[in-house]
């Protein structure tokens, strides 16, 4: 079993881990003229097509009015289009312009070996090891979070 003092240096090992993926990937994503909200609104759509501004905020973690914000810059940009539900007149929906679908394809093989790029000193084994121990790791952590909020 692992000690304490192992258990500490592997928080700060994921901490430091985590932080200094986070620095890469936004300084990968600005040098496309981007944030990475908005990025990933144009990665979702990307893989995803259409979606419901409900679908946005859930995926990317936010509220529907900095929601609202995000996508109305990358209409400004021509990006994307924003649309009513035609069954739900109080729903948006959101869906890559033909020159947003252009920059999302032009800059996502990029985005993609700089990811590729830092999880190559991993082979695929060690690949699905980490993921999956990290899920464990992340699962219990947000449940016994949960829990202590609820007391």
């Amino acid at each position: 079993m692992i000690n304490l003092k192992n258990k500490l240096k592997a928080v700060t090992i994921i901490l430091r881990a985590s932080k200094s993926l986070e620095k890469l990937l936004k300084s990968d994503i600005s040098s496309y003229g981007l944030n990475t909200t908005e990025f990933g609104v144009l990665e979702f759509l990307y893989h995803r097509g259409p979606q419901p501004m409900s679908n946005l905020c859930k995926k990317l973690l936010m509220a529907n009015s900095s929601m609202t914000y995000v996508v109305d810059n990358l209409v400004k940009n021509n990006y994307v289009d924003k649309y009513n539900d035609s069954e739900d007149k109080r729903s948006n929906f959101v869906a890559l312009t033909e020159e947003g679908e252009k920059y999302i394809e032009s800059i996502f093989p990029t985005h993609e070996n700089r990811i590729s790029e830092v999880f190559s000193v991993l082979s695929e084994e060690e690949q699905e090891s980490m993921m999956e121990s990290l899920k464990k790791v992340g699962i219990l952590a947000e449940t016994i979070a949960t829990n202590k909020e609820g007391k």
